[in-house]
């Protein structure tokens, strides 16, 4: 067939820097041009793409651009490629590429098989040899999986980063004894003893037993979800689990595919020793099994306690969360109280804090409600709020984190899809092709590993973004809250102060202990308050009972946004801000219930007088907030006393006389 003066382009493509057996850009690049002289046709352009994979044309710049520049007028009438299978390898995106070509009068010759397009045979000759391609393609990767699970039946590692407590010689495991004598305590902790992940974290911790950093984990202190990962990790046993993760094809989609878990994987006896007996492991699998499943945290979460997480530990800054003390006295009475603690001081994870004081939940609450109350009792706040009326949620730090594992997870994916191709594109008589795909298969299960992880935090972020956005408010809500907010609390449930006090408020900061007679030091809001005619956030509470605004901000337009960071949280316990704000617009307030009161009902019904202390003190034991009475900070500033259990019941019955319990 004459070709003479023929114009054409050449498409070089390889999937990897390095290529053998002529496959290299250099080579076919070199095949190419001897043709086209042979041929004498006209080489407009070359088209290479280094280390792309042909699976699909997507991922391939230098194909589309060839694509492109056809469809915007580039004059040729030959496209070049070495073999069929650098057009691609995908039998439906070689059809489809072809039919694009062939529709601007371009055709397509492949060099090594002799296929010429614009020829009779030519097209049914491309369409059998590209199915032939990707069926090819598709029996490679079921060769290499069959042999990773054959691998894995007669108990051999399967490649990726040796779990901790071991290293690779020869793709053995073997043990690594000073890593080995963790692994050994982990297990006797958490299987002989009644103390849980965390308790067996916190436990290593504070024994100075770091953790040894290694290319795929660098903290050195322990965590629970590390502990998690070892206990739940048959290989410390001297067994080899795979396919737990596998996957499947995305519907819809001709080459895009998701991780799953299976219940349906090889569990087999281990060509290496194991660190631990399978007995312990059993048990400890046991105990896993009975306690896995993931609870909420009972101990100092109750959502019922009003400063739980925006209180501040005063020593680390971290959250400050309930503690209960519980008694039964000697006349089988049973009593109970509630301190706030730091969160690290009890914390489980590898994290820890000194602060051992706790500050009792009637010592702090009241002051807190009593600020409130002072600040949206200013002239000037009434008059500002009117002027702010919207907000936009931000969203920004939740967006960033989403965006950073999204690109980590491209980055991966990227590296994932470049073994894949060297798996595809290995000539099948290259030297030593056989141990090649396995090498570059135990690669792979590391990268899907990773895949597996930063896909289930992306997840997570997402849903907190969600959470975020699904309870988003408005300033005017908030504002018309914080106006009403005395007659408004005092209707309120426990779940709605809390959630209240949560929109609310940023941080609380306490004093250390022993510091100041009056714990309470400052509250910063989530949103600008106003104070003195002043836009501030912060506010001072003076060890005189008097509130001192500070850090000055900024003065905004009427009509302006304030953009503000508010995390929300779910579930149990939040309240609708918005059916609050409602509710305080028809509130109509209750009489007091005063100590006068309760004492002349005392008197009247059982003949004797009560010291204000000894209600104070009844008060305080029930758990009843001390700022229900007018007279709430003299109620505070009452000595403790100890009533006689006749006065106790006097007191109780008249609280329920009054509906106060």
């Amino acid at each position: 067939m004459n070709r003479e003066g023929k114009k054409c382009v050449l498409y070089p493509r390889v999937s990897t820097e390095m290529q053998v057996d002529g496959y290299s850009l250099e080579g076919q690049k070199n095949s190419l041009k001897r043709f086209a002289d042979r041929e004498e046709m006209e080489i407009v352009g070359v088209y290479e793409d280094a280390g792309k994979s042909g699976k699909s044309i997507e991922g391939r710049p230098a194909f589309k651009k060839m694509l492109s520049d056809i469809k915007n007028g580039l004059e040729i009438d030959y496209i070049l490629v070495y073999k069929l299978s650098r057009f691609g390898r995908n039998a439906a995106d070689i059809l489809n590429s072809l039919e694009f070509v062939q529709s601007y009068g371009i055709n397509l010759i492949c060099i090594e098989e002799g296929i010429d397009s614009s020829q009779t045979s030519g097209k049914l000759l491309i369409s059998v040899l590209s199915a032939v391609a990707e069926i090819e393609r598709e029996n490679i990767i079921e060769q290499t999986m069959n042999g990773r699970r054959e691998k894995a039946r007669q108990g051999g590692w399967n490649g990726g980063f040796a779990p901790y407590g071991y290293y690779l010689e020869n793709n053995q495991l073997l043990i690594e004894e000073t890593e080995a004598k963790a692994i050994r305590i982990i297990f006797e902790k958490f299987g002989n003893s009644d103390i849980g992940l965390g308790g067996v974290a916190k436990y290593l911790n504070l024994q100075g037993i770091k953790k040894i950093p290694r290319q795929n984990g660098k903290l050195e202190t322990w965590s629970s979800h590390f502990i998690r990962q070892i206990l739940d990790n048959p290989v410390y046993c001297g067994k080899i689990a795979y396919g737990r993760r596998t996957r499947e094809k995305v519907k819809g989609t001709k080459n895009e595919y998701k991780q799953v878990h299976t219940d349906d994987y090889i569990l087999e006896d281990g060509q290496h020793e194991g660190i631990v007996s399978a007995e312990l492991w059993e048990k400890v699998r046991a105990k896993r099994i009975a306690t896995g499943i993931k609870q909420p945290s009972k101990v100092g979460k109750d959502r019922s306690h009003l400063l739980t997480g925006v209180l501040k530990c005063p020593m680390c800054g971290s959250s400050m969360y309930t503690n209960k003390h519980a008694w039964t006295n000697k006349d089988g009475t049973y009593k109970e109280v509630y301190y706030y603690i730091c969160g690290r001081n009890k914390q489980e994870r590898g994290h820890h804090c000194d602060y051992k004081a706790s500050l009792r939940k009637t010592d702090i609450e009241p002051l807190v409600i009593e600020a409130v109350k002072e600040l949206v009792s200013d002239k000037y706040f009434a008059r500002e709020i009117k002027s702010r009326i919207g907000i936009q949620t931000d969203t920004g730090n939740v967006d960033k984190e989403i965006a950073n594992y999204e690109s980590k997870l491209k980055e991966v994916d990227l590296n994932k899809a470049r073994l894949e191709r060297e798996i595809d594109n290995l000539p099948a008589d290259a030297r030593y092709r056989e141990r090649k795909i396995h090498d570059m298969t135990l690669r792979l299960d590391g990268l899907y590993d990773t895949i597996v992880e930063l896909e289930e935090r992306i997840e997570d972020a997402k849903l907190r973004r969600s959470s975020i956005e699904m309870e988003a408010i408005t300033l005017e809500n908030v504002y018309k809250i914080m106006k009403n907010f005395g007659k408004l609390y005092a209707i309120m449930s426990d779940e709605e102060k809390k959630s209240v006090i949560s929109y609310l408020i940023k941080e609380i900061q306490i004093y250390p202990n022993g510091e100041s007679e009056m714990p309470l030091k400052s509250i910063e809001f989530n949103f600008p308050i106003y104070r003195d005619g002043k836009e501030v956030r912060k506010v001072l509470w003076e060890r005189g009972n008097t509130v001192e605004t500070v850090v000055l901000l900024s003065h905004k337009k009427a009509d302006s946004y304030i953009h503000i960071d508010v995390e929300f949280g779910e579930g149990e316990g939040k309240i609708p801000v918005d059916s609050i704000a409602k509710r305080a617009e028809a509130y109509k307030p209750k009489e007091k219930v005063t100590y006068k009161m309760i004492k002349e009902y005392i008197e009247a019904k059982y003949g004797f007088k009560v010291h204000t202390a000894y209600i104070a003190e009844v008060k305080r034991n029930l758990g009843l907030p001390m700022y229900d009475a007018p007279n709430a900070v003299e109620e505070l500033k009452q000595p403790r006393k100890h009533p006689t259990p006749e006065k106790v019941e006097a007191i109780k019955d008249a609280l329920r006389y009054f509906a106060v319990i």
